[in-house]
This record gives C-alpha cells, structure tokens and sequence, in this order.
C-alpha cells in the first residue's frame, strides 16, 4: 500500500510540472514627436499673514539616526499638516540638541496654498515663451533712449587696516632677589 502511494505522490509531482518553454517576445517602439506642446497648468497661491509652526521630535534619538534635512522634512509636513497648506514660505528652523546628537527641529513659516487651478491657452503658452525670448536678449538699461550695460562688477575688496606701528620695547630692569 505505501509503495502505491508512492507511485501515485510521484506521479502527480511528474505531472503538476510543466515543461521548459521557450518563447521569444519583441517590443515595437513608437515615433513620438520631440517638439510636443503640453498642456501647461497654473495656480494662484494664498498665504498666510500668520505663522504656523511644526515640530518633529526623533522618537528614539539613541537608535534612530536621522539626518538633519530628514528632521526638517519631518517638522516642514508636521507644520503643512497642522495648516492643511501646501507650501511652507520663509521656514526658519530651530534645532535642539542632546549629547550631541539632534533630537528636536521646530519650524516656523507663511502656510500657502494653490487654488484657483486652470490650464493655460496655447496663446497663454506662446506669450509666456515670447516674454521669456524678449527678456533673455533684452537690452540691459534704456536711460533717455541711450541703452546703458547694468552689467555690476563685484566691489574692490575693502583694504586690509593696518596693524600699528609696533612701538619700540623698553627694557625694565628686573627685579630679582
């Protein structure tokens, strides 16, 4: 009896397998045009006259390393989430920490948020992409219809002060017993 169901466990492990298939697959590639206009969206953004702060505190400093753009990360979602913004603007950041090591990051910044979500009109597009043509070779300055470079070369390096004239030692004597 066990030699049959032997057999029969066999048999059914020689069956269940399938067989080594081989099949050949090939990709078709598409010309897509590289000069494509897409479709361009805008938003206004609403900001807060109020500051909204978050904190992030690394809940187990000694085991979990966290770098400290992580915890700004950390405390920038924890100040978007209390304020149900999607921007922080002008975040200013504290950090704490013990045994050197950062344990704490408090934020402070403007919430902002889009709203008023449109797409731009191909017109809209083809301005936006003039303007930026125009200012890209614009001339710098016109004063009185003579153009003038505001090309600004970086100030001369403010002299060094000098150190006074070191003044001549006078010897004392010394008074040794």
């Amino acid at each position: 009896m066990k030699k049959m169901l032997y057999l029969v466990a066999v048999c059914a492990m020689i069956c269940s397998c399938k067989g080594l298939t081989y099949s050949t697959r090939t990709a078709n590639t598409s010309d897509v045009p590289t000069q494509m206009w897409a479709q361009w969206n805008t938003s206004e953004l609403a900001v807060s006259e109020y500051r909204v702060t978050g904190v992030y505190e690394n809940p187990n400093p000694k085991k979990l390393l966290l770098s400290e753009q992580q915890m700004k990360d950390n405390a920038i979602g924890a100040a978007l989430e209390r304020a149900n913004a999607d921007i922080l603007i002008d975040p200013q950041f504290t950090m704490e920490y013990q045994k050197g090591r950062l344990v704490k990051v408090t934020v402070s910044g403007y919430a902002g948020k889009h709203t008023n979500f449109r797409t731009i009109s191909f017109e809209e597009q083809s301005q936006y992409m003039i303007e930026k043509e125009k200012a890209a070779n614009a001339p710098q300055i016109l004063i009185n219809g003579a153009e003038v470079n505001n090309h600004v070369d970086a100030p001369a390096p403010a002299p060094c002060p000098e150190a006074p004239a070191a003044e001549a030692a006078q010897s004392k004597p010394s008074k040794r017993k």
